[in-house]
């Protein structure tokens, strides 16, 4: 392989991985101080946003919880739960600061007993109506992971994410649903001067690769300067408790 090709190959993989480590955690909650009354807002424990419960009336507490989708290590402690049919059509509602972020995901665990909410439809607010982004029915047995790609919704990306979650389908006043880990993630939007500094790099790299390839052809070297770059209206906002 030329020297070119290998220093072509070599910023690809840089950049590959640079890339890469640019995911990022935006926001997370996982409910552990969850003991006695319920806070009709929830700061998260992880990154910048609120989480509102003020549309319940009563039905919430904190059962024990899993480690599926934690952060940091987090144990299984507790998780918030909804218990009831008179909780039916009522919403968790999030905000999250995302500036600085896009192509953002959404991740939950969740289960639920046989006669508690069958359905947790998530949707994101576009500024004028609430769009649906899916229905998840957890599982009655065991926690699972649920996750959705918001990255289609742009609108999402424009410094703050507003979503709910409507709970429907509980068919007593003992069903429940049982959330835990609730988390926001995204990748960093890298400064702009960045990737233009991996290009000029490439370029720079490049030309020396070409140089010495002509070395090898037997040619006669030529001294090139290398040339340096000049140095609705919207629904209530939650407030994050700090």
């Amino acid at each position: 392989m030329s020297a070119s090709k290998k220093w072509f190959a070599f910023m690809a993989t840089m950049l590959f991985c640079a890339n890469s480590a640019l995911a990022d955690m935006v926001a997370a909650w996982n409910f552990n101080s969850l003991t006695g009354t319920v806070p009709a807002s929830l700061a998260a424990n992880v990154g910048q946003g609120g989480l509102s419960l003020a549309e319940f009336t009563g039905g919430l507490s904190g059962l024990v919880g899993t480690d599926i989708n934690a952060t940091n290590g987090d144990v299984a402690g507790q998780s918030l739960t909804v218990t009831g049919m008179t909780q039916n059509t009522k919403s968790i509602l999030i905000e999250v600061d995302t500036r600085g972020k896009k192509q953002l995901q959404f991740s939950m665990a969740a289960r639920r007993s046989s006669s508690g909410f069958a359905g947790l439809l998530v949707q994101v607010w576009d500024g004028q109506i609430w769009r649906d982004v899916g229905n998840v029915s957890a599982n009655t047995s065991q926690w699972q992971l649920y996750a959705m790609d918001l990255s289609s919704y742009t609108f999402a990306d424009n410094s703050s994410l507003r979503m709910r979650i409507q709970l429907s389908g509980a068919t007593s006043s003992s069903g429940n649903v049982r959330i835990d880990n609730l988390r926001v993630d995204g990748t960093l939007i890298p400064a702009p001067g960045a990737i233009a500094a991996v290009a000029v790099a490439a370029a720079s790299g490049a030309r020396r690769g070409a140089r010495t390839n002509d070395t090898t052809n037997s040619k006669p070297a030529i001294a090139t300067p290398v040339v340096k770059p000049m140095v609705e209206p919207a629904p209530t906002s939650v407030r994050a408790k700090k």
